[in-house]
């Protein structure tokens, strides 16, 4: 029925879809009012995968009634004041080059004071350390950033236990970073404040989310030093979404971060009030930003010159001047307040051209290839599980298993379990009943904490939230 309806045996008509450059545009339209909009989508998909990922997000943004489907850009205050709590740890899942520890450190030290918030990199032999520091801030009512808790999986359970034995200050947060990784303990994530922090995607989401970061210091009025900060807000996203065109845009992948983009800030703030309202001298600018910052993580001579070039392509006085633009459809905006430049930012395009980084129109191509495959193997992934979940009765596990989980829940109170403080030294004690006894209440903490953490996984999957596995199916 659809191949009936698209006529592609009448080429004419198809001829401007076959060779256009965003082919999704280019539907005849006596054919495209005949068909649905995922019937385009898979048009599209046999005859111009090239252009499939674009198709998806229009797709999506239809579906939806949206006008992007981009996430609004990560604020820390903002999490921080209608999300945290003392009793639940703040986990970020990152990505390769994204960090939130610079940000996180920024916004403590208006928050609470550089004094009160710590930070530990785990992976060096520093796990009891980072339990007599956890202890420290949860009675002073600090913050501790705990790094890398990728690196020491083993370890993990242990920090779980201890932090629920806790009894914290209401001031006290707990915040870990950890890269994705299959042997991370399922109960610290059930319980924790779970983020994914990574690199916004595109330019336009980039900029958003600096210029959120630069709100609370942005100094109003100043139009030279608004202007030369958008030109690095706008250099600093551009290197770093040409990573999407590897190994054609850059050789490897770089790990340029929130921290270059500070730096970069304060650098350059201190160039213009020396220059006292003239332009400040560009070698200074190129040199500084080359050698001293985002220069440092370029080992390649390749790479090094396409950095050149782009630091010697924005930081000049033509720019400024507006005799020449950002890219062919960006221009440094005459403005000196972030209000006009949030305006600004809202009004670009959600989708990046690669002519916008200095490459070729069909590089992109290639990335959309690869993408659109990606996201069509998760949603097989997605299915599969969706078939495993059609093999149990919804309605037979609730009715045989929910007075178990309402009677569990009645008489388990995790608070009055915390209160128990079992220390290694009871566990050796000398009396051997003292010790007797310890030893069976910190292995019925343990007990009840396996039937808790099962039993909660099956009401998630009874209520729809949780996905059935094996494991909760034996359990069960």
């Amino acid at each position: 029925k659809l191949v009936r309806a698209c006529q592609f045996e009448n080429e004419g008509i198809w001829n401007n879809f076959a060779v256009s450059a965003e082919c999704e545009k280019e539907f005849p339209g006596s054919i495209a009012a005949q068909i649905s909009a995922f019937q385009k989508l898979l048009v599209i998909k046999t005859f111009r995968p090239d252009r499939l990922e674009t198709a998806m997000n229009n797709f999506v943004c239809e579906a939806l009634g949206k006008k992007t489907i981009a996430p609004a850009p990560l604020s820390v205050k903002s999490l921080y004041e209608n999300d945290t709590d003392c009793f639940t740890p703040v986990l970020f899942i990152t990505s390769p080059g994204s960090d939130p520890s610079d940000e996180l450190q920024e916004f403590a030290s208006m928050e609470i004071g550089r004094q009160g918030y710590h930070e530990l990199a785990m992976g060096g032999g520093d796990n009891q350390i980072a339990i007599e520091i956890m202890k420290d801030c949860a009675e002073k009512g600090e913050w501790l950033c705990l790094k890398n808790l990728h690196l020491v999986t083993p370890w993990l359970a242990t920090l779980e236990k201890e932090f629920k034995l806790l009894q914290p200050d209401k001031k006290f947060r707990l915040w870990l970073t950890s890269e994705p990784h299959l042997k991370f303990p399922s109960i610290l994530l059930k319980t924790s404040l779970t983020i994914t922090y990574e690199s916004p995607p595109g330019i336009k989401n980039n900029l958003q989310r600096t210029y959120q970061s630069w709100a609370s210091t942005f100094e109003e009025g100043n139009l030279l030093k608004s202007q030369i900060l958008f030109i690095l807000a706008w250099f600093n996203s551009v290197i770093q979404e040409r990573r999407k065109y590897i190994p054609q845009g850059w050789s490897k992948y770089y790990e340029f971060s929130y921290g270059d983009l500070k730096a970069g800030e304060t650098i350059l703030s201190e160039i213009i009030e020396s220059s006292q309202g003239q332009l400040p001298q560009w070698e200074i600018v190129h040199g500084l930003l080359e050698n001293a910052i985002y220069g440092g993580r370029v080992d390649n001579p390749f790479d090094m010159r396409v950095l050149k070039t782009y630091l010697k392509q924005f930081f000049n006085g033509d720019i400024f001047q507006g005799a020449k633009k950002l890219s062919d459809i960006v221009q440094v905006p005459r403005a000196a307040s972030i209000k006009d430049y949030f305006q600004y930012i809202a009004q670009l395009s959600d989708h990046d051209k690669p002519m916008m980084f200095g490459l070729p129109p069909n590089i992109d191509r290639s990335v959309q290839r690869f993408n659109s495959q990606r996201y069509i193997n998760l949603l097989k992934a997605i299915t599969a599980v969706g078939k495993e979940d059609l093999k149990f009765d919804r309605e037979m596990w609730a009715k045989a298993l929910g007075p178990i989980l309402k009677l569990w829940k009645s008489i388990y109170k995790p608070d009055g379990f915390r209160a128990l403080k079992i220390k290694p030294g009871h566990l050796n004690s000398e009396d051997p009943v003292e010790a007797f006894t310890y030893m069976e209440a910190y292995s019925m903490l343990g007990t009840l904490q396996k039937i808790n953490e099962t039993l909660s996984s099956i009401a998630k999957v009874i209520k729809g939230t949780g996905m059935l596995t094996s494991r909760i199916e034996s359990e069960a």
